[in-house]
């Protein structure tokens, strides 16, 4: 029965090549081109093995692994993370959670070192879920620039993740990007339940619309920079505060905050 390879990675050129690469090993591909598409794939398609990068836009590889092992956990498919940052991460891959490690480089050392490596994976039964071998294309460095950004990242992330308020992260199309715990936990629901969801299919059919207008709100209003309204979630009532998502002057999407209605009125 022929096997399908899920390929995620935002190097168009390289989803192609390793495309390539596993169709002659007669593998059915499923191209993704960042984090968020790949988790539609997912949730579309019955996956065998899944390779990923880890710096991607919208929800990067680390977040699109940890969707993938809450939602399947023991039943998990194999994850090989592709980077060409995997030596950067050298004190960090446990968290990535990936089972293999790919290090990227030039593209002919790439396909007699990937090949060698689907020859020993697929004469295997069963592959573990640990951390195996991290498997090199070539002598290749850590370089400061690329060390220096994975720092930013993770900054910018741990601000997210401990501020003290219910963060979510929407794209264009008002899915779910990224959510913090409290977020989470405001709206009693688990962090794969909520990634890559639309955002209205989390509020009952009573309050969709206060949140469409909301949207529309700060999106129209250019003198607005957020806009405010209280929803009921689960017979809670929650302060949501709606603005925009801006990056580099182009408005990708909007940034919700979530707070207790009633810790908030204390407060006030």
């Amino acid at each position: 029965m022929q096997k399908t390879a899920l390929v995620v990675d935002n190097d168009f050129f390289f989803v192609e090549f390793l495309g390539e690469l596993l169709e002659k090993r007669d593998y059915k591909v499923i191209k993704a081109y960042d984090g968020k598409e790949g988790i539609s794939k997912i949730e579309t398609e019955n996956i065998d093995l899944m390779f990923a990068d880890i710096v991607m836009p919208k929800i990067d590889g680390p977040e699109l692994i940890k969707f993938v092992r809450m939602k399947y956990k023991e039943n998990c498919f194999p994850i090989v993370a592709v980077s060409g940052i995997i030596i950067e991460h050298l004190g960090s891959l446990d968290k990535i959670g990936a089972d293999y490690y790919i290090a990227k480089g030039p593209i002919e050392k790439m396909a007699v070192m990937f090949n060698e490596f689907m020859d020993s994976i697929e004469s295997n039964a069963t592959l573990p879920n640990v951390i195996s071998n991290i498997i090199e294309s070539g002598t290749i460095f850590p370089r400061r620039e690329s060390v220096d950004l994975i720092d930013s990242l993770h900054f910018q992330k741990s601000i997210i993740q401990c501020i003290g308020i219910g963060v979510i992260i929407l794209d264009s199309d008002i899915r779910i990007m990224e959510v913090n715990p409290i977020a989470a936990r405001i709206l009693n629901k688990s962090y794969h339940e909520l990634l890559n969801r639309p955002i209205i299919s989390i509020f009952s059919d009573d309050e969709k619309q206060k949140l469409i207008n909301a949207l529309k709100e700060v999106v129209h209003n250019k003198e607005l920079d957020k806009t405010i309204f209280i929803a009921a979630i689960d017979s809670n009532k929650i302060k949501v505060i709606v603005s925009q998502l801006i990056v580099a002057d182009n408005k990708v999407g909007w940034i919700l905050a979530l707070e207790d209605y009633y810790k908030w009125e204390e407060q006030v």
